[in-house]
């Protein structure tokens, strides 16, 4: 089990908070990667066996649940904060407790953010990054050495009920998370506790190799096309800096008709290449530009993150620009020291 232990005020107070609860929001980062979903779905059906009957429990996600994930147990629950934004302003108007999973501050809620900063009523924060924004907060459940949110609320939920609420559709969602923010168990996995969750899961009849294939084995075609024109066309590699970098313009997306959804994991590749020890990818938006970073070895890229205004972990962090696309992305080639450096031809 996790080796640190919660604060017992803390956890008697939010024990109290969620029985008191009659209109409950549980709310996650925009463009939801497993550990969002997985974390706010978990802790859904767990909230639902401990609040008295009657009480509301609704999630929410900014821009609603990606398809890679809408087969996780209460997907069809989730509200979209995009698209039913009259029905999120009246639960927030109606809502006596706020829990905020797998996000460090509001901002990163995207449209919904100054709506949830000043809702009036408690608020609670669970996650794992770096920084959380202790303001905005009543309670705080933050612990950034450990893999993901999901791995957190499991090790949360046995201080406050035990085992009581656990079951295979709660292990399914934390297992999910627990999967994608660890790449498969290849990073940010550093602690036992990472594996000893993992054995805990499994024990609820989860199916592992079944959650992996619903996770890895979903692309279209029109994906599939993307990720060959990805790496034959905008991959750039720059062997003296060990830096490799893909670069999407919106017209990139279009041509090929995708979405940011579809490049979850694609910034990955970057570093299956021997030599390199950090890998960004930028993708244009409307009026913004979202660049990802990931690294091995020793590099630190929440430091690179947070000089443009995001962060994350040490091995995987990211940021959105409010940039234009060239304007960024002449940002990062100057962060990481590529400014005016070719960079190796496909094929050398």
């Amino acid at each position: 089990m996790y080796a640190k232990v919660f604060d017992n005020q803390d956890i008697a107070t939010y024990r109290q908070w969620v029985a008191e609860g009659r209109n409950i929001l549980l709310v996650s980062h925009t463009n939801a990667d497993g550990d969002a979903c997985g974390s706010l779905l978990a802790m859904t059906l767990m909230m639902d066996q401990a609040t008295e009957k009657g009480c509301r429990v609704t999630p929410v996600l900014p821009n609603g649940c990606p398809k890679n994930f809408t087969w996780l147990p209460g997907a069809e629950r989730i509200v979209s904060g995009e698209t039913g934004r009259e029905r999120w302003r009246e639960m927030l108007g109606e809502a006596d407790l706020i829990v905020c999973l797998d996000l460090n501050a509001a901002s990163r809620t995207d449209m919904l953010a100054e709506e949830l900063r000043n809702a009036q009523c408690r608020k609670v924060l669970i996650d794992h990054h770096h920084n959380p924004a202790k303001e905005e907060f009543d309670l705080i459940f933050s612990r950034p050495e450990i893999s993901s949110t999901c791995e957190l609320v499991l090790w949360l939920s046995e201080w406050l009920w035990g085992e009581s609420y656990m079951n295979r559709d709660v292990a399914t969602c934390l297992y999910t998370g627990l999967n994608t923010d660890t790449g498969g168990f290849a990073f940010s996995c550093e602690q036992p506790s990472c594996f000893e969750a993992a054995a805990q899961l499994v024990k609820y009849d989860i199916q592992p190799a079944e959650i992996h294939n619903r996770i890895i084995n979903t692309f279209s075609v029109n994906r599939m096309q993307f990720y060959g024109f990805a790496l034959s066309e905008r991959l750039r590699i720059y062997p003296e800096q060990r830096v490799a970098l893909m670069a999407f313009t919106l017209d990139d997306q279009r041509r090929f008709g995708v979405s940011g959804e579809d490049m979850e994991g694609l910034v990955n590749y970057t570093l299956m290449i021997k030599e390199m020890e950090v890998g960004v990818l930028l993708r244009e938006e409307k009026e913004r530009t979202k660049v990802s970073f990931r690294a091995k070895y020793d590099v630190d890229v929440n430091r690179m993150a947070q000089q443009l205004g995001g962060g994350g972990h040490t091995k995987a962090a990211g940021a959105t620009c409010n940039m234009a696309f060239d304007e960024t992305l002449k940002a990062v080639e100057k962060l990481l020291g590529i400014a005016n450096v070719k960079p190796l031809s496909v094929g050398e």
